[in-house]
C-alpha cells in the first residue's frame, strides 16, 4: 500500500484502544485512510487491523479513487437501477464483516465528530446519524460499538512528508487567490467582489497545478475601520464599498483533494499610513515570534505566549482577543494542537497549526496575519509563504 505511515500510526492507536476495525463515513476520515476525497458523502471505508482498507464508493466517483491505497468496491447510487442506498450498505458491510471475521468485534465509529469537513460537493453535506448507527448495530450483531473520535484525531495530529507536501500544495494554490487580491484591490470594490475574485482565481487556476484535481475555496472579506475588526470571527462579506485607505482583511479556506489551507492576508486600499505600517509590522513580529516556537517539545501554549508578549510590549495586547492558532490538515480547523494560554499538550514533529495573531482596534481596524506552520525535526517549517514587513 502506498504511504503506509499514517495508516500504521492509526492502527497503533486502534490497538491501544482495543479497537478491531474502524467504520468511517465522514469525508475527512475517508481521505485520511484512503487518500480519496469523496464527492457526495456516501462513501464508506472499513479499516481492519491488518490488510488494505476496504473502500465502498459510488460508481460515478471511480475515476477519482486511488486504488493503490485501498481495495475498493463500487456500488450504484442515485439512479433508478441502483435500489435503496441502505440496502446496498447492508450488503457491502455484511460482506466486509464476513471477509474480515468481524462478527462480535470491537468496532470504532465517528460518534463524537460534531464538526466535520465537507465533501467536494459541499452544497449538501451528508451526516451519518441514527439510521447509520442502527444499520451498524444490525450488521455487526453482538459487536461492541465504541467512539473512535479521539483515536482518529490523535493519529491525524501528526503528518508525514507526504501530508506536508499536499498541505504545501494547498497553500500554494490558496496563494494564487491572495496574489490576485493584493494585485487588484482598489477603492470602489465591495467586500463581496474581493471575495469572489479570490475564489474565482483559485477555482480557475488551481485544478491541474501539481496534479490537483478537486479544488474549493471560501473567502470572507472585512474592510474599513468597522468591517475589518469583525475578523475576530468568521463573518460573511458584505456589500460595503471599500474606501481609499481602508484596511482590508481576507480570511481564506482552501481545500485541494481533501487537504486544507487556512490563511489570512491584510492589505490597504491605497498607501498605508505610518500607523497602519507600524501596527502591521508589530503583528508580523508577533506572528514570527509565535512561529519560532513551533518546535518539538514546546507546549501548546508557548507559541501563544511568544506572540502575545510581543503585542503586549507594544501596547497592543488588549486588542488580541483570540487564540494564536489551531490544527490544520484534513479539515479547515482541527482540534490538535490548539495554541492558546494555558493549553496543556506538547508539540510533536509533524504537527501543523495556523499561527495567526491579530489585533482589532476600535476606529482603526483589524490586522491579522495567518500562515500554516509545521513542527519540523529541526524547527518550524512554513507551508505557506511568510509575509514581509510593509
Amino acid at each position: 500500500m502506498a504511504n503506509t505511515a499514517r495508516v500504521d500510526r492509526l492502527r497503533e492507536k486502534m490497538k491501544e484502544a482495543g479497537i478491531d476495525a474502524l467504520v468511517c463515513r465522514l469525508p475527512e476520515n475517508v481521505v485520511y485512510i484512503t487518500d480519496y476525497w469523496p464527492h457526495h458523502g456516501f462513501s464508506v471505508v472499513v479499516l481492519p487491523q491488518d490488510g488494505k482498507p476496504l473502500l465502498f464508493l459510488p460508481e460515478i466517483e471511480e475515476d477519482y479513487a486511488k486504488p493503490e491505497w485501498a481495495d475498493y468496491t463500487l456500488f450504484g447510487w442515485g439512479l433508478l437501477k441502483d435500489g435503496d442506498l441502505y440496502d446496498n450498505y447492508r450488503r457491502l458491510l455484511a460482506d466486509a464483516r464476513d471477509k474480515l471475521g468481524l462478527a462480535g468485534a470491537v468496532i470504532g465509529v465517528e460518534q463524537s465528530f460534531e464538526v466535520s469537513g465537507p465533501t467536494y460537493r459541499a452544497a449538501e453535506p451528508v451526516t451519518p446519524a441514527a439510521p447509520w448507527a442502527a444499520l451498524l448495530d444490525s450488521v455487526f450483531a453482538g459487536h461492541q460499538r465504541v467512539d473512535a473520535a479521539g483515536v482518529i484525531q490523535s493519529a491525524r495530529a501528526t503528518k508525514g512528508q507526504y501530508e506536508l507536501d499536499n498541505l504545501r500544495r494547498a497553500n500554494e494554490i490558496a496563494e494564487m487567490g491572495m496574489a490576485a487580491f493584493l494585485e487588484k484591490l482598489r477603492p470602489g470594490m465591495t467586500e463581496v467582489e474581493v471575495g469572489a475574485l479570490v475564489e474565482y482565481t483559485i477555482r480557475a487556476k488551481g485544478p491541474g497545478y501539481k496534479g490537483a484535481r478537486l479544488v474549493r475555496a471560501s473567502a470572507e472579506v472585512g474592510a474599513g475601520p468597522v468591517g475589518s475588526t469583525k475578523g475576530t470571527l468568521l463573518v460573511p462579506s458584505t456589500t460595503y464599498t471599500i474606501q481609499e485607505g481602508d484596511i482590508v482583511m481576507v480570511e481564506l479556506a482552501t481545500v485541494v483533494d481533501g487537504y486544507w489551507s487556512d490563511l489570512t492576508y491584510v492589505a490597504v486600499a491605497g498607501e498605508p499610513t505610518p500607523r497602519q505600517r507600524e501596527v502591521y509590522n508589530t503583528v508580523l513580529k508577533a506572528q514570527q515570534a509565535g512561529a519560532a516556537m513551533m518546535r518539538a517539545g514546546a507546549s501548546f501554549s508557548d507559541p501563544d505566549t511568544a506572540a502575545r508578549q510581543v503585542l503586549t510590549d507594544a501596547g497592543l495586547g488588549e486588542y488580541f482577543v483570540h487564540i494564536t492558532g489551531h490544527g490544520v490538515g484534513w479539515r479547515y480547523h482541527e482540534f490538535i494542537p490548539f495554541l492558546l494560554p494555558g493549553m496543556p499538550g506538547t508539540l510533536e514533529t509533524g504537527m501543523v497549526s495556523s499561527v495567526e495573531p491579530g489585533v482589532y482596534i476600535p476606529d482603526f481596524g483589524g490586522i491579522r496575519i495567518e500562515d500554516n506552520v509545521a513542527v519540523g525535526a529541526d524547527g518550524p517549517i512554513f507551508l505557506s509563504t511568510p509575509r514581509t514587513p510593509w
